[in-house]
């Protein structure tokens, strides 16, 4: 969501596809005062649909406090997931988005013992393709002729999970896009540092891109070959939950072929 303006498009779809899902009939919703919610848009689907739209007093966050709580966790979490590889604030949103995706799947609900994917899907979720945020990955290139010592990977930036397909999102230091695919490989034990994000492969040449945990760097542009020990990544399959997972992390001991 870009602007606020929005939000009457996404509470509208997440009702409705609630409503399929399990069946039940929603009763009521509570939101704050702001101008996206209090709109005769919002009114109108309410008394539609029979639902009974509450609102929390001014300046009362204890009012919806729930939904306050939960914010408050997830900008922390987001916020220790960007320091960790030191990925640029700019990518707040997509922290955001990876921090409650992980969080649906790990809390537990208090007095329920459940998750809260459980007790929407009605089964436990699977967790071994989750990645850690903001380290660094190789993505197959898909170009039809290459060259033969030409690189079969580009340099990324992990970002999180696609939210309409079984595909991680990748910040590509080449393109400086994000783009979203399964055929990746990643290396969660290199940090990157901000120069990475900056680089222009025409007039960056020799700025560090990443950095080990003993300082030292390798050195390249944007456009920059994966190390000579990193694979190029191959297939994947997903899991039962239907999340993506590579078949092999370059790092990971636990990592196994699927």
């Amino acid at each position: 969501m870009e602007f606020k303006d929005e939000a009457f498009c996404f509470v509208r779809d997440l009702v409705l596809r609630l409503r399929n899902e399990s069946h039940k009939a929603m009763r009521t919703i509570r939101s704050d005062n702001d101008g996206e919610f209090r709109n005769s848009r919002f009114e109108n689907f309410c008394r539609d649909l029979g639902l009974e739209h509450q609102f929390s007093s001014p300046y009362t966050p204890p009012q919806n406090g729930v939904v306050e709580r939960k914010n408050r966790t997830l900008v922390e979490m987001a916020r220790t997931m960007l320091d960790e590889h030191r990925t640029p604030r700019r990518f707040w949103a997509e922290a955001v988005n990876t921090a409650c995706y992980i969080a649906n799947r790990i809390f537990l609900r208090p007095f329920l013992g459940k998750t809260s994917y459980e007790l929407r899907f009605g089964r436990q979720p699977s967790v071994k393709h989750l990645r850690v945020f903001g380290c660094r990955c190789f993505v197959l290139k898909k170009a039809g002729h290459l060259d033969k010592f030409e690189s079969r990977c580009l340099d990324g930036i992990f970002l999180g999970y696609a939210s309409s397909s079984r595909a991680f999102r990748v910040w590509i230091l080449e393109a400086k896009q994000v783009v979203e695919t399964c055929e990746v490989s990643f290396d969660e034990t290199m940090p990157c540092t901000t120069h990475a994000f900056e680089l222009s492969s025409d007039d960056e040449e020799g700025t560090p891109i990443f950095e080990d945990e003993e300082g030292a760097v390798d050195v390249g542009d944007a456009g920059a070959t994966a190390p000579a020990a990193a694979p190029a990544p191959s297939a994947t399959s997903s899991d039962d939950e239907g999340g993506p997972f590579p078949t092999a992390s370059l790092y990971s001991p636990d990592s196994k072929l699927k």
